[in-house]
C-alpha cells in the first residue's frame, strides 16, 4: 500500500472517530463506549500525525500497521459496547462508531494484503 493512500485512509479514520466521538458526546451512551470511542479517537490521531512525519520509511509502515492493528482492536471493543448497551445507544452513534470500524477492518485488509 503507498503511503499516500495510506494516509487517505487513516485521514478518512480520524474523520470517522470524530464522527463517533461527537454522537457520543450527543447523544447516551453508556462509559464502556464513551470510552472506547475516545480511545479510537485518540489512536486515530496519533495514527495521523505518525502517517503526516513518517513518510515512506519503513519503519514508518511498520508503525502504522500496529497502530491499525490497536485501532481495530478498540473498534471491536467499541462495537461490542454498541451491542451490549442495544437500545439505549442512539442509531447515529451505532452509524458512527460501524463506519470507523467499517474503515478500519477495511484498511486492515489492505495492509495485509501489502
Amino acid at each position: 500500500m503507498q503511503g499516500e493512500q495510506l494516509k487517505q485512509s487513516i485521514q478518512r479514520i480520524e474523520e470517522c472517530a470524530d464522527q463517533a466521538k461527537r454522537a457520543v458526546e450527543q447523544g447516551s451512551a453508556p462509559s464502556e463506549l464513551r470510552q472506547c470511542v475516545n480511545t479510537l479517537h485518540e489512536q486515530a490521531r496519533q495514527a495521523q500525525q505518525q502517517a503526516q512525519s513518517q513518510g515512506q520509511q519503513q519503519a514508518g509502515q511498520d508503525g502504522l500497521r500496529n497502530a491499525v492493528m490497536q485501532m481495530e482492536q478498540t473498534g471491536d471493543r467499541a462495537m461490542q459496547a454498541c451491542r451490549d448497551a442495544g437500545e439505549s445507544v442512539d442509531p447515529q452513534t451505532q452509524q458512527a462508531v460501524k463506519r470507523a470500524h467499517d474503515e478500519i477492518s477495511g484498511l486492515k485488509k489492505q495492509i495485509q494484503m501489502g
